[in-house]
């Protein structure tokens, strides 16, 4: 009898699962576990949003797990001593589990893997991106800051064969496992993820965490949407993205199933244009593989500026200022509207971000940090390397960051793409051009101003 302990975290799925796949082939009974530590999460422990997700994907993952006969065991508490304790409860002679890319996560797994390797083989699989982070360099075998060249070197590796490999159904597989029971095993609900308040009940009706609804929507999006994707993503009032961002967090679906799926597509299986469209979605993904990279390499950009001269110094306080952005109080529609979009759904249009990002950082001048706390405790697919890395090239201020000259204008932004102001009064169903509030500020003014504190403290 061989017994191995899985440790879920962030590969919350059956399919393509590398750990769960070491697991079906080394082992007779498994332990399949799920640890709530927080705390060894700090400073950034999942937001109110994520919690929510969270919660509600793993309740999806138990119920595949139990189909298979396996069941999802949940503790809480320091990682170290639960694994241990199960070790000791259940005489396992393996830990196995799908590695986390964030630094603080990393260096409290090198840790437990030290503390453990005297009990228990501990085996560890990379998950979630194309390639594991550090293994794409430049040729100075340096990171890249630059996203473009990052891509070029990337692009190629990623063939119909590597496609075709990266993904095993081993669903056969935990036909033939057995699982153990461990007597401090907690509920699912004793995690406390959900708030007491019910606030987060609006999400129901826009979400469905799960591996099984990721690939629903894959589908979906395969079905249509992605034909137009290269010009319909920019549009926020239309359903042309893939809104797989939460999924890919947390590990309900991976880049190497979305890219096995598309594949076909990327070859000209449907026409030019979709191939097209489907080359623009993967450069997406590999956007995301990019910003993995850059907090991998530079792990302070978690809370620091890549570029030093953006100093706390550099940016001004305003919490009356701040607290009208986050409410959607700022009499700027599409700001508003995509605040509001935020604090009802979780998830905000990509353009959108952008749009709200330059207001709060460059109109506002307010610490793009501020901003990224916000979304890191409302947005369901809050992940620390898209998070930061996006705040910081909005701001001007992280690698191939845009200039700091680029601010985005919302009322031009409105009027290229939500001409017929269909987004604005989705979210904003007040909305009227006559007597909506006036601007809490000038655009025009607060753009020369914001050039001319990045010319003084930035160029000078």
């Amino acid at each position: 009898m061989t017994v191995s302990i899985l440790w879920f975290r962030r590969d919350l799925r059956i399919d393509d699962n590398a750990a769960l796949q070491w697991a079906c082939d080394n082992s007779t009974e498994v332990i399949p576990v799920y640890i709530h530590s927080p705390e060894e999460e700090n400073p950034w422990q999942p937001g109110a949003a994520s919690r929510w997700w969270l919660h509600n994907s793993l309740s999806a993952l138990e119920k595949k797990l139990a189909d298979h006969g396996l069941k999802l065991q949940y503790f809480s508490g320091d990682s170290e001593a639960v694994i241990s304790s199960i070790i000791d409860e259940s005489n396992a002679s393996s830990l196995v589990y799908n590695r986390l890319y964030d630094p603080h996560l990393q260096k409290r797994d090198l840790s437990i893997e030290e503390k453990l390797q005297a009990k228990v083989k501990v085996v560890s699989f990379d998950s979630g991106l194309f390639f594991a982070p550090g293994t794409v360099l430049n040729n100075q075998q340096l990171p890249y800051r630059v996203f473009t060249p990052f891509y070029r070197k990337i692009r190629p590796l990623l063939t119909p064969g590597y496609a075709d490999h990266s993904e095993v159904s081993i669903s056969s597989g935990l036909k033939s496992l057995k699982h153990v029971s461990v007597s401090s095993g907690q509920s699912l609900m004793s995690l406390e993820l959900l708030d007491e308040h019910n606030w987060y009940e609006k999400l129901y009706s826009h979400w469905q965490p799960g591996e099984d609804h990721a690939f629903r929507l894959l589908d979906a999006f395969m079905d249509d949407a992605i034909t137009h994707y290269d010009t319909g993503r920019d549009i926020p009032s239309i359903e042309a993205t893939s809104r797989l961002s939460p999924y890919l967090h947390f590990g309900e679906i991976t880049p190497r199933q979305i890219s096995r799926m598309i594949w076909p597509l990327l070859e000209g299986q449907r026409d030019a244009k979709t191939a097209q469209s489907a080359e623009v979605f993967l450069k997406q993904l590999v956007w995301r593989e990019f910003a993995h990279n850059v907090l991998w390499h530079f792990p302070e950009t978690a809370t620091q500026p890549m570029d030093k001269r953006y100093k706390k110094s550099f940016w001004r306080t305003s919490k009356a200022d701040y607290v009208a952005w986050t409410r959607g109080e700022t009499g700027v529609p599409i700001i508003d509207a995509g605040m509001k979009q935020l604090w009802e759904t979780g998830w905000m249009h990509n353009r959108v971000r952008m749009i709200v990002s330059s207001f709060l950082t460059k109109n506002l001048g307010i610490n793009w940090l501020q901003g990224a706390n916000w979304f890191w405790d409302t947005l369901v697919d809050a992940d620390l390397a898209n998070n930061s890395m996006g705040w910081q090239w909005v701001a001007g201020c992280g690698v191939d960051a845009a200039p700091y000259y680029r601010v985005f204008n919302p009322n031009t932004q409105t009027k290229r793409f939500d001409t017929r102001f269909k987004y604005i009064n989705t979210w904003l169903p007040e909305h009227n051009e006559l007597d909506y509030p006036q601007p809490m500020i000038d655009l025009a003014s607060s753009r020369e101003q914001a050039l001319d504190r990045y010319k003084h403290k930035i160029s000078s």
